[in-house]
């Protein structure tokens, strides 16, 4: 077993499967003189991997895209897909043709419009005139989702869809102190193809700030990072006017995009 204090889980793009969230339950904060605050620019500021990233929104105040200054492999421009009820039912990583993507995720929702399961693609082709949102691609996992009774992701479990093996399953599971802080989180890693490869078990204690954590700006960030705490973790090197991070110097994933060093820009 190993135990790694440490920030905010790395949410590599392939490997973390990091999807969306349930827009109703729990809410978006509210900060103090600019109830509508948004996240409008992630840049990249490291020179090897320099790079900006554009967010626009809909009417409802819910992310439609994602657009990075240029769309390459690995930079995919990434637009979200709304049913008539303002639910994500899809997330898109997209190539400049509007029909082709990297990644794409298609979800499932329970009655009070949270997502309970969402399964992964990779290369394949969409089609945004057919409702919901035509898919078509390699299946590479599906995972589920419990939360508590304050809406947050408690439980998730990861199979594998992979044709050959090794096939595995990926159970996390986290616990939250009386801050509202996910003090600990658990994820064990097994085999379920009898290869024969010992399970994997690691144990994450994030540290926190004081300040309001920029995640909880949107319920649809919460769900994409799984940080539903309400603190920020991991290194924060500076703050605006209203508390929230603008500078994440250390590498993590933020909104499902991995950063090597991060600004964050609001409106």
């Amino acid at each position: 077993m190993k135990k790694n204090p440490c920030g905010l889980l790395y949410c590599a793009l392939i490997a973390a499967m990091l999807l969306t969230a349930c827009l109703k339950p729990g809410g978006a904060i509210v900060v103090p003189g600019q109830p509508t605050t948004r996240i409008t620019l992630l840049k990249e500021v490291d020179p090897l991997y320099a790079d900006s990233f554009r967010l626009y929104y809909n009417s409802q105040g819910n992310p439609t895209r994602i657009i990075p200054t240029m769309v390459a492999t690995g930079r995919s421009m990434w637009l979200f897909r709304y049913d008539n009820q303002q639910r994500l039912n899809a997330r898109i990583g997209s190539y400049l043709s509007l029909s082709t993507f990297e990644m794409a995720y298609r979800y499932v929702h329970d009655a009070t419009g949270r997502i309970i399961r969402d399964t992964a693609f990779a290369f394949g082709t969409f089609d945004t005139t057919a409702t919901p949102v035509g898919i078509s691609g390699q299946q590479l996992r599906t995972t589920t989702y419990q939360y508590d009774s304050l809406n947050r992701i408690v439980h998730t479990v990861t199979t594998d869809l992979t044709v050959h093996p090794p096939t595995f399953r990926t159970t996390v599971d986290y616990s939250y102190n009386s801050s509202g802080n996910a003090w600990k989180i658990q994820s064990i890693l097994e085999e379920i193809t009898s290869m024969g490869i010992p399970t994997d078990t690691t144990i994450t204690y994030p540290v926190y700030d004081n300040k309001t954590n920029f995640h909880r700006l949107h319920p649809l960030w919460q769900f994409i990072d799984r940080d539903y705490s309400r603190n920020n973790s991991g290194s924060v090197s500076s703050y605006n006017s209203n508390g929230l991070p603008t500078e994440l110097p250390a590498p993590t994933g933020v909104l499902g995009i991995f950063f090597h060093h991060t600004i964050i820009r609001y409106q």
